[in-house]
């Protein structure tokens, strides 16, 4: 019988911002178009330092907000959602389903491709494309 070890990892929102900009900005523009927002009540800058709120960095790290996506490839899969919620996901299915990704990201030494990667597991539950 196998056993496990269920660990908990707090994780910077500065950290989840700088990976969905890694995202959105140059990984998933292949895929991935975002169509709309759910703008939060009061929405917050993720960024340390700068006081603006990015729509496709922010709305989704805050509790109501979110990004509205489809898949330019598959658009059976109808709107894709992307807040908290799928961010929490996509946090818990990287480490197995982008294992090499998520390395990166905790070594702090990420780039697009590893935010494509995250956004596809929050988004598809799996690292479907590239």
């Amino acid at each position: 019988m196998s056993k496990s070890i269920t660990v908990t990892t707090e994780i910077a929102a500065e950290r989840l911002a700088g990976l969905l900009c890694s995202g959105f900005e140059g990984g998933c523009g292949y895929w991935c178009q975002i169509t709309g927002y759910r703008k939060p009540a009061a929405p917050v800058p993720h960024f340390t330092g700068d006081d603006t709120v990015y729509k496709h960095i922010d709305y989704p790290l805050c509790e109501d907000g979110a990004v509205l996506c489809r898949d330019v490839e598959d658009d059976e899969r109808g709107v894709l959602v992307l807040d908290l919620a799928a961010i929490k996901r996509g946090l818990a299915l990287m480490p197995t389903k982008a294992a090499y990704q998520w390395g990166r990201f905790v070594a702090d030494d990420y780039d697009a491709d590893t935010g494509d990667a995250f956004i596809q597991c929050c988004l598809l539950g799996e690292v479907v494309y590239g």
